[in-house]
């Protein structure tokens, strides 16, 4: 293997926080306002942006930003579990190999992409793969599942961490070759 998937990974994440910086995570604070800059945190990755509206935020505004950065996040899960796919990392419906580095994180990834980030979106305590993903997602980030519901998908505190995990499977595959 020629390190073509850590560099498929690492270009997606680049790309994927430069739109996020874009439309970042809308708060209550952005009714009424006419733009917003990047927040500090991709602004420290190299992606600052100064967003001017041609109108104040309404709360319908906010509502599509944040379905919005929503979908980019959705889709970023999608597009690690395809690139994994793609490189031959851990094939179509193939479960990784957990006993490597990362493997637990690729995991995840492959169990969103199906049943969050191509389902219903919303977390079902009724659905037991539903219920199997959020045990596993604890296991791996238990400061993150203790502070959250569901399905969780924040760029700092969990996607962050799958990708770099997905990097590290990755590499531990590479090592094996």
């Amino acid at each position: 293997m020629d390190g073509s998937a850590r560099e498929a990974i690492e270009t997606s994440w680049n790309a994927f926080i430069h739109v996020r910086a874009l439309c970042p995570a809308a708060r209550q604070s952005f009714i009424g306002e006419t733009g917003y800059q990047s927040p500090p945190w991709y602004r420290q990755r190299g992606a600052s942006y100064t967003v001017s509206l041609p109108a104040p935020i309404n709360p319908e505004h906010l509502n599509r930003l944040r379905e919005g950065a929503s979908f980019v996040n959705r889709s970023f899960i999608i597009t690690m579990a395809a690139i994994l796919e793609a490189y031959d990392i851990v094939p179509y419906r193939v479960d990784p190999n957990r006993t490597l580095d990362g493997g637990d994180h690729v995991q995840i990834i492959k169990w969103l992409r199906n049943r969050y980030a191509h389902g219903e979106y919303e977390y079902d305590e009724t659905n037991d793969y539903h219920v199997q993903t959020r045990k596993l997602l604890e296991a791996v980030l238990p400061g993150v599942a203790a502070e959250t519901d569901g399905f969780p998908a924040s760029i700092d505190s969990v996607l962050e961490p799958l990708k770099d995990g997905v990097l590290r499977y990755i590499d531990a595959v590479q090592r094996l070759a």
